[in-house]
């Protein structure tokens, strides 16, 4: 099974439980990459990390860094499903 790469306007297809195609996740900061892949690993099993603020922060980072490097600085990707589950994890987290 496949998806679409998560980087603004890429239309790379991607194996399910990949965020971003190589060329992009290249060019993700490292520390970045590592929160990503500590997050998901922790909360794979039971889809937690689809509710953990931190690595939704970190996807939305990734996604903002990589569209200001391709579209400039001041380009950010807009909306996206990162940006919606974020806003849900932080009111709950809030609660």
């Amino acid at each position: 099974m496949s998806r679409q790469c998560d980087a603004f306007d890429c239309p790379a297809d991607i194996s399910t439980g990949r965020f971003l195609c190589l060329k992009h996740w290249r060019m993700v900061p490292t520390d970045t990459q590592r929160t990503i892949n500590a997050r998901y690993r922790a909360g794979r099993k039971d889809f937690a990390f689809l509710s953990d603020a931190v690595y939704l922060q970190a996807c939305v980072d990734a996604i903002n860094c990589i569209a200001a490097a391709e579209h400039g600085a001041d380009h950010y990707a807009g909306e996206g499903s990162y940006h919606r589950l974020l806003r849900v994890a932080l009111r709950k987290a809030a609660s």
